[in-house]
């Protein structure tokens, strides 16, 4: 009896024990949301006061409307945009933020190529933002972090946001005091008028991130949202080539226009359009720029042509020269080719850009080497460079055994809306050297595959020797070039134990390109790693190069899966299209990995064409509209 009553008090003892552990658990969730929402809180205010300063430095904007709620301000401006702006404490353990002397940012400590104040007339247009995440370099601590793109972050390295830095808010103190809103940074009032009624936000159609694309020589206009009341004054501001000019406007009116006809050459501005109410100014401003058919005339105007994730302009790449039909390519260099010519290229390099005079003109850029044994041209020949970029241009590469061998190390390999023509029986890139490409780029291009001889499979990319980083195929057209036929084609290939560290092929078509290579076969034949994609393409076909052989086996998306990899199918879902009497298998792996349920691939026998577009020899096609999101559009 004894033993029955000590096992009940065990019993209870251990139900007090439970009940703690549940106490203590809710209270470290509690305390663990308590942080959470002050960390939000504080990223949401430093971020709120950025703006409130962005608008005070500029000096350009006045506030129609402001409302309180508690701390809370709601700010309306002159432009439309609305901001708010919480007061009180919420955290001491801010990053510190001042300005220079010359009016740039000075994140902590540090002072950054930005400027914070207007300059010339012209708004400051970087505003940085902060978020708190984990700094993997400190043991995965918190630590500010600052972007000036909205896009890109960097950690601030004394910018740790646990516990106490005593650096307060940037903001002391708000007051609306004598129609003016009052900002007190440190010891310095900075005042954003309040004007009510007075308004200035430029509406133009066709406006992309704050950029104005109109056609050279040809007049266009925009409105301009205003509040105009007796004596108001509209003004617009920009360069005299671009002949602005603002339509009649009397008291009442709440919109005026603003016509303007910019130079028919390449040209780009700020225009500024200004709305005077007194001693109060309110403005509003857009950048234009004219829309050109020609990229030579962009490069020489000093506009930025991008090539892939590269941007290209005069002053970053100089000395470009533009080439005529007959001339050659024998070494690096930044190349224009003129409109419809036909240039040879002889020897590689380790900076060649090559662009053409006229967009989506693609002249003729013919693979052609010096060397009469080797026949393919050698990237990375002089050492670590930029690499190679080609954009809008027709490759050929008739003559050679394959077009491109690496040798020492570049940074990238870029093509950017080629067409490609691959040689008969040849492999595109044979990389045999050993060198290094850091960055390979295939994006919106052609690339024309005609029939083989024999029954080798063709090669896009092998990967023979040497090591690779990033490699992306978006938005690519594969296609076999010879009528009612198909052959056996390899997107990426490698040798056994070459390092690729990371792949991307998504929103790629292939069209009578098949796969079938023993074993290992694949589409992209290398062992997958972890956050790889191979998604939203579309592989179709007609014709059967394996029927000939009675081979009718799998045709698989990629090789192997190694066991310590993780394989999410969302990041390899692809669309298979063939004809109703097919015989061949789709399949991720021809090997199915232990343990790996669901291998195969479903095969639609519809069309995910509009009927009558479809010219598989050439790769061109229209998509059903409900196909849309997967395989290329190029445009």
């Amino acid at each position: 009896m004894r033993y029955y009553k000590s096992f009940i008090l065990f019993s209870l003892l251990a139900l007090v024990f439970v009940a703690c552990d549940t106490d203590d658990l809710e209270k470290d969730i509690d305390a663990l949301k308590d942080r959470v929402a002050s960390v939000e809180a504080q990223v949401q205010r430093l971020n709120d006061e950025m703006n409130i300063l962005r608008v005070a430095l500029d000096g350009n904007k006045t506030i129609t409307n402001y409302s309180i709620n508690g701390d809370t301000y709601t700010l309306t401006l002159s432009n439309g945009e609305t901001l708010t702006l919480t007061q009180g404490e919420v955290g001491d353990n801010y990053p510190s933020i001042d300005i220079s002397e010359d009016g740039y940012w000075v994140i902590a400590g540090n002072k950054t190529e930005w400027r914070a104040k207007a300059k010339d007339g012209e708004d400051a247009t970087i505003t940085p933002q902060f978020k708190i995440d984990e700094n993997p370099d400190a043991d995965g601590k918190k630590y500010w972090w600052v972007s000036y793109d909205d896009s890109t972050w960097k950690v601030l390295e004394n910018g740790l946001a646990e516990g106490e830095n005593n650096n307060p808010p940037l903001i002391n103190k708000v007051e609306v005091k004598d129609g003016y809103f009052n900002v007190t940074i440190g010891g310095q009032v900075y005042q954003i008028p309040v004007v009510e009624g007075l308004e200035c936000a430029i509406n133009a159609e066709g406006l992309v991130d704050g950029l104005w694309t109109i056609a050279g020589g040809v007049e266009a206009s925009f409105s301009v949202k205003v509040n105009l009341a007796d004596g108001d004054l509209v003004r617009v501001n920009a360069p005299a080539d671009w002949n602005a000019k603002v339509s009649e406007y009397s008291a009442g009116a709440t919109d005026v226009t603003i016509t303007l006809t910019p130079p028919i050459t390449p040209s780009e501005c700020i225009i500024v359009v200004e709305v005077t109410h007194g001693v109060n100014t309110a403005s509003d401003q857009i950048k234009a720029k004219t829309i050109s058919d020609s990229y030579w005339a962009e490069y020489q105007a000093g506009f930025d042509i991008k090539i892939g994730d590269v941007v290209i302009n005069k002053y970053d790449y100089s000395n470009a020269v533009l080439l005529q039909n007959g001339e050659k390519i024998s070494g690096d260099g930044v190349y224009f080719i003129a409109e419809n010519a036909s240039i040879d290229w002889t020897v590689g390099g380790s900076r060649v850009i090559v662009i053409s005079e006229k967009k989506r003109n693609t002249p003729s850029l013919n693979v052609v080497s010096a060397d009469p044994k080797n026949k393919y041209l050698v990237l990375g020949s002089n050492g670590n460079n930029i690499g190679i970029m080609l954009k809008d241009i027709k490759l050929k590469c008739e003559e050679a055994n394959y077009s491109f061998n690496v040798k020492n190390e570049i940074e990238r390999f870029t093509l950017d809306h080629c067409i490609i023509e691959m040689a008969k029986d040849k492999a595109f890139s044979y990389f045999s050297s050993g060198g290094t490409i850091n960055n390979i780029w295939v994006e919106s291009c052609h690339i024309s595959v005609p029939k083989s001889s024999g029954s080798g499979a063709i090669n896009f990319l092998n990967c023979n020797k040497g090591s690779y980083g990033n490699v992306t195929l978006y938005n690519n057209i594969f296609y076999c070039s010879t009528p009612d036929e198909s052959l056996l084609y390899l997107l990426i290939t490698a040798g056994d134990g070459i390092p690729v560290d990371n792949v991307n092929v998504e929103r790629n078509t292939v069209l009578n390109l098949l796969s079938n290579h023993g074993s290992s076969s694949g589409f992209v034949k290398l062992p997958i790693k972890d956050n790889w994609t191979v998604k939203d393409n579309l592989f179709w076909y007609d014709m059967d190069c394996l029927a000939t052989s009675g081979n009718k086996g799998q045709v698989t998306l990629m090789s192997t899966l190694p066991a310590d990899v993780s394989f999410n199918k969302a990041d390899f879902e692809n669309k298979v299209f063939a004809p109703e009497n097919t015989a061949l298998q789709w399949s991720y792996f021809r090997k199915v990995p232990e343990g790996f349920t669901g291998n195969a691939i479903t095969v639609s026998t519809e069309s995910p064409f509009v009927d009558g577009t479809l010219v598989d020899t050439e790769g061109k096609y229209t998509l059903k509209p409900e196909y849309q999101g997967i395989g290329a559009i190029i445009e």
